[in-house]
């Protein structure tokens, strides 16, 4: 009787653990996927601002204020 109530206790535990791992596997993944997006939008915006060259935002939103 003892001796499966250990196994028991222990087949919860080990079912415990894999929720955990399962979860973490989850986790992981997502952040991984996160990183890579963020990736590709930093490679994206440094292509659209190398095609840009030395056209500067603040310049332009100044002369579009003061045209007013």
């Amino acid at each position: 009787m003892v001796c499966m109530k250990a196994a028991a206790e222990i087949q919860k535990k080990m079912d415990d653990l894999e929720v955990f791992r399962k979860r973490t596997e989850i986790l992981t993944g997502a952040k991984l996927r996160e990183v890579e997006k963020i990736n590709s939008a930093i490679a994206v915006q440094d292509s659209i601002r190398s095609k840009t060259g030395r056209w500067g935002g603040s310049k332009e939103i100044r002369k579009w204020r003061e045209a007013r």
